[in-house]
């Protein structure tokens, strides 16, 4: 799985065409599922929550504010250290907006 080009929607969401996709069209994968995914493809990923982006803490407390509603196409999620990192998902939970960073391991 390589990098290509990020074109997020209108309220900043967007998600790698070959990024993980649980079995059998379930909304979750089951518990390892993922990192067996991430094992096949011979990836590492790191996850970023918004609230946790440190570099991005103004945006994140409007954001919590519910001065954006679901809309973070302002939030660009800080690239964790090391090379080749690339973006496969910038997605909603419940929990807030999530960014899975990947890279060929």
């Amino acid at each position: 799985m390589q990098a290509i080009e990020v074109q997020r929607d209108e309220l900043g969401f967007w998600t790698h065409p070959k990024y993980f996709e649980p079995a059998n069209g379930n909304e979750f994968g089951v518990f390892g599922e993922f990192e067996k995914w991430l094992e096949s493809n011979g990836l590492e990923s790191y996850t970023l929550s918004l609230e946790c982006d440190h570099n991005q803490q103004e945006f994140a407390e409007k954001y919590a504010d519910g001065d954006y509603d679901a809309d973070v196409s302002l939030w660009e999620p800080t690239k964790p250290d090391g090379d080749g990192w690339f973006i496969g998902s910038i997605h909603d939970t419940e929990d807030g907006p999530y960014c899975i960073w990947l890279r060929n391991i």
